[in-house]
């Protein structure tokens, strides 16, 4: 033998040290993760990100998703999300539900990730949507922060910890998606007027059921799952108030329904408004027709109110724009006069508002404001306990004793206050105020027919911001969440020549 063959026989440690090390640190890495994760499930994330990160750096480039397989998902996917029966799922374990539209978001979501890890374009593009649209990025993202801290401390992590997980799935991954996906304006417009259009098929739909006085979920009740939870029985409970029957359509509530057609009405009337052909104008003006007549069959006050408000905000602007013109100076007094006697009869119009708001003494309007005011009283100690960090996500029935008689809190910033302590309403007012920033920039943009987008959205975000204070199901929110979403990724491309062409 050799004296170099001998030599190769021979065991080098010095080779094998660094491999040696590098394995026996990533065992003790997963070992942990696994640890960590059965103790408290969230820390998976402290884990799995730090991994997603290296292979994302390591892996090598390859082509992105192609467009022309993401943009029916999403188109087909907003569609649905507001028009599929919501008690109509499969429920796998302590996974979120199963629908159509979900599975579509879910696929979405899946593309997305492997576009995270494979094109570097990708990561570009959600990169530059973050920092471009940051007046939601920023809030949305210490919203979920929140959220995550405030689960080691949580009253019943076991419960908790699925909530929040759920939340990351439904409604910050689709967020991601569709601000890495969604770049041209006329893409956000497709985006709006298909959750315009959807809301005058719910209307109709709305108007269906308050005349026949049946709920479509009665009539589906064959095809509900034997769940036996309590949220599908109150779906398909008849609701009635004060003797006036309330429509919900696909939704589990018609205060979940009114809220829907409440956010998307100033989007369908600016349609209606800007839009320069007469057949689409009419069928504008008959989609907002059936927005109003549904949110009328909700019977939900706070919900006309919000319209009321909503269209007045997008008439006013639609008035300033014109009186902005060269050829407006005649109507400039009678704009005046209008202005001056809309100021001395708001008095009137808050009083009869106050008092739609409140209602009757004695009727179940008037209880129901009742019932909020004493949430409100009943919280405030609980969230004293807890200013910062709340009891965890999806906590706040539990903690004030709504469990079992009720389905929700009936004010969603009340509900954050519970789950994610004071700051948690905060930043949720932050992502409205976001949603409206962008908008109210959108509107002063030169794209043609992006002004009435951008319009309805002003009005969307405000309506959106009052309807939250009593209104806590989150059925609306993922609907929200893409739109932000779509929003962001398109003031990425604000001053480029793809935002100036759409």
């Amino acid at each position: 033998m050799t004296a170099t063959a001998a030599a190769n026989l021979r065991f080098d440690w010095r080779r094998w040290l660094k491999p040696a090390l590098f394995a026996a640190a990533l065992t003790a890495f997963v070992a942990a993760g696994v640890l960590a994760t059965l103790i408290f499930p969230p820390a998976a994330l402290l884990f799995v990100t730090p991994l997603a990160v290296v292979i994302a750096i390591k892996a090598p480039p390859m082509r992105a998703a192609p467009k022309s397989v993401v943009m029916p998902l999403i188109y087909l996917s907003v569609l649905l999300l507001p028009l599929w029966p919501v008690y109509i799922h499969l429920k796998p374990g302590p996974l979120p539900i199963l629908t159509p539209p979900r599975l579509l978001l879910y696929a979405l979501s899946t593309l997305w990730a492997y576009d995270m890890v494979v094109s570097p374009l990708r990561r570009g593009q959600l990169a530059s949507a973050l920092k471009r649209g940051r007046w939601l990025a920023i809030p949305i993202a210490i919203l979920f922060v929140l959220g995550l801290i405030s689960l080691p401390m949580a009253e019943g992590r076991t419960l908790a910890a699925p909530e929040f997980i759920r939340q990351v799935i439904i409604w910050l991954a689709p967020f991601l998606a569709f601000a890495t996906y969604v770049r041209r304006p006329r893409q956000l417009k497709t985006i709006v007027a298909l959750l315009a259009i959807a809301a005058g098929i719910s209307g109709a739909g709305a108007v269906a059921e308050f005349l026949s006085g049946r709920l479509l979920a009665n009539l589906l009740s064959p095809f509900i799952g034997a769940g036996g939870a309590e949220w599908l029985e109150i779906a398909k409970a008849e609701k009635v108030r004060d003797g006036v029957f309330r429509a919900q359509f696909t939704h589990t509530h018609p205060l979940s329904l009114g809220e829907f057609l409440a956010i998307m009405s100033p989007v369908a009337f600016s349609f209606a408004l800007f839009e320069k052909c007469a057949v689409r104008r009419a069928l504008w003006g008959l989609c907002l027709a059936f927005i109003l007549a549904g949110a009328w069959a909700t019977n939900s006050r706070a919900s006309l109110l919000v319209i009321a408000l909503a269209l007045a905000v997008c008439i006013a602007f639609y008035a300033f724009r014109v009186m902005r013109t060269a050829g407006a100076w005649r109507l400039k007094p009678a704009a005046a006069l209008a202005a001056l006697l809309l100021a001395l009869g708001s008095p009137l119009i808050a009083a009869g508002a106050y008092k739609v708001v409140v209602g009757e003494a004695g009727q179940s309007t008037a209880r129901s404001s009742q019932t909020r005011l004493d949430q409100i009283e009943q919280a405030w100690p609980k969230i004293k306990e807890r200013l910062v960090g709340g009891y965890g996500a999806g906590r706040a029935a539990r903690v004030l004793g709504f469990w079992g008689r009720a389905l929700t809190i009936d004010n969603y910033y009340l509900t954050l206050a519970l789950d994610l302590g004071l700051p948690g309403p905060l930043a949720f007012l932050a992502v409205i105020f976001g949603m409206g920033v962008l908008s109210a920039r959108g509107a002063r943009s030169s794209v043609p027919g992006m002004s009435a987008v951008y319009v309805g959205l002003a009005g969307a975000a405000g309506g959106f911001l009052i309807m939250r204070s009593v209104v806590s199901q989150t059925g609306n929110l993922s609907i929200v969440f893409v739109l932000l979403g779509a929003m962001a990724g398109v003031a990425a491309m604000r001053g480029r020549k793809t935002w100036r062409t759409g």
